[in-house]
C-alpha cells in the first residue's frame, strides 16, 4: 500500500461513512480504530494487512 497519501486522497479513501460508523458503533478504543483500518483497508488493497507495518502511519 501507499505510504504517504495527501489529505484529499486521505478523504476520498479513508473518511468514515455513516454506515461505516454503524458497523463500529458497539467497539471501543482500540478495538475500533483498528475494526476501522481493516473496514477501509480491505477496498483499496483487496486483502486485509498481514503485518501492523503495512498500515500506513498516517491511517492509524
Amino acid at each position: 500500500m501507499k505510504r504517504f497519501w495527501d489529505v484529499d486522497e486521505l478523504a476520498a479513501h479513508f473518511t468514515l461513512t455513516e454506515e461505516d460508523w454503524t458497523l463500529i458503533a458497539n467497539k471501543t478504543d482500540a478495538t475500533r480504530l483498528g475494526f476501522a483500518i481493516l473496514l477501509k483497508y480491505l477496498p483499496v488493497e483487496g486483502a486485509f494487512p498481514k503485518h501492523a507495518a503495512d498500515v500506513p502511519p498516517m491511517m492509524a
